[in-house]
């Protein structure tokens, strides 16, 4: 088994392997990963945090040893806490794993502390969304989720369809608390979008940009839009 590790601001894991494939997820520096298989330009890896798997640039993989590999799963985390901080000439984003102790980062909690969900949404407000992001410079919804649930405690898979797996179900917007995961789609059933409710009738969120809008029983109200663009299909409690 070979096994990688992310040594730029973030790598880009593709689809396909190919610079035209979607991009659909990012490794973060410090992130580990598996190899699964490789060609001449493009290595497929499989992140050891969420264990999505992706293809990355050949030029952009860096070796490490199965012992190193093994040392780094058993080291304390430490998390970046602002939307962008510089290290040694590279800018980490929120939520990017440190291995020793650092100004800008912060201990990830033993335990999980739902109130800190919209705590650290609200340093990403107005980042831009793209799809695969995981990134103050390019975030997309269910990555939005998983940054804040990791610097709360918690790891969560990568995609909104996964997400609404984990929790349990609140069957009464009224019942809600600041932290639970609102779940949207226009099918029954099918999940394409999540955000982070706030109370107060708020949830922060990723469409276009980190944002905040109101929700209520049919869904996403944007007021800018005088209408609903997500309609809600469940909420989680984690």
């Amino acid at each position: 088994m070979t096994y990688g590790i992310c040594q730029l601001s973030a790598i880009a894991m593709r689809k396909e392997d190919r610079h035209t494939s979607e991009m659909v997820n990012q490794l973060l520096y410090n992130e580990t990963y598996t190899v699964l298989d490789k060609t001449h330009e493009w290595v497929l890896v499989q992140s050891e945090f969420d264990r999505y798997e992706g293809w990355i640039p050949a030029k952009q993989f860096c070796a490490i040893s199965e012992t190193d590999f093994n040392a780094l799963k058993g080291k304390k985390t430490y998390l970046i806490n602002k939307a962008i901080a510089e290290y040694e000439g590279k800018l980490l984003t929120l939520g990017t794993p440190m291995h020793e102790p650092y100004p800008d980062a912060v201990e990830m909690p033993s335990e999980f502390h739902p109130e800190l969900m919209v705590e650290n949404a609200k340093k990403l407000l107005n980042a831009p969304y793209l799809w695969g992001g995981r990134s103050a410079m390019g975030i997309d919804c269910s990555g939005l989720v998983q940054v804040c649930a990791r610097l709360s405690g918690l790891c969560l898979p990568r995609d909104a369809s996964q997400q609404i797996g984990c929790g349990e179900l609140v069957y009464f917007l009224q019942e809600t608390r600041a932290g639970d995961l609102a779940f949207f789609g226009k099918e029954e059933g099918h999940i394409t979008h999540v955000g982070i409710i706030m109370g107060n009738e708020q949830i922060i969120h990723c469409s276009g940009q980190v944002r905040i809008d109101y929700l209520d029983q049919t869904g996403i109200f944007n007021k800018e839009k005088n209408e609903h663009t997500h309609l809600l299909q469940a909420v989680k409690r984690l």
